[in-house]
C-alpha cells in the first residue's frame, strides 16, 4: 500500500534504520558503504541512535502519536507497544555504549528490524485504513 504523503518523510528514514538493523545482526552481509567490522559498526551505531534516531523517535513521539492517539483502540494498543520497544532500545543502546559487545549489537538489530516493521506493516497501515485522507492531510512533522 502506498503511504499517504504526510507519512512519506517518517517512511523514508526508516530505511536508514533497517540498514542500521541489517549491519547490526550477527553474519550480516557486507553492505557497501557501511562499516563491516565490530568495532566499526558500534562506531556507527552510537552515533546514529544518538543524532538520528533518537530526534527521528521524538518527533513521531510528541507530533504523530498524539496526532492518532484516542482514536482507536488498535492504534493505542500499537502505540503503546512501539513506545515499550523504544525503552528496551534505549536501555541496549546504552549497553553498547558501555560493554561494546556483539550480542548487544545483535539484539539492536532484531528489535530495530522488528520495530520498524510493525510501524510500517502495521502502524502506518492501520492510520491509513482508520484516519480519513483528508485528515491526515492535516497531520505535519
Amino acid at each position: 500500500m502506498r503511504r499517504h504523503e504526510s507519512l512519506v518523510p517518517l517512511s523514508r528514514f526508516h530505511r536508514s534504520i533497517l540498514f542500521l538493523a541489517l549491519i547490526s545482526k550477527k553474519n550480516a552481509p557486507d553492505v557497501q558503504g557501511y562499516p563491516t567490522t565490530l568495532e566499526g559498526k558500534i562506531s556507527y551505531a552510537i552515533p546514529f541512535y544518538e543524532k538520528k534516531l533518537q530526534p527521528h523517535f521524538r518527533q513521531e513521539e510528541e507530533k504523530l502519536f498524539p496526532f492518532i492517539k484516542n482514536r482507536h483502540q488498535a492504534l493505542d494498543r500499537l502505540v503503546d507497544e512501539l513506545l515499550f520497544e523504544r525503552k528496551e532500545l534505549h536501555l541496549l543502546f546504552g549497553e553498547l555504549k558501555a560493554s561494546k559487545n556483539e550480542a548487544v549489537l545483535n539484539k539492536i538489530g532484531e528489535l530495530l528490524e522488528k520495530h520498524v516493521r510493525k510501524e510500517e506493516r502495521q502502524l502506518f497501515q492501520k492510520v491509513q485504513e482508520i484516519i480519513p485522507g483528508e485528515e491526515l492531510q492535516k497531520f505535519s512533522l
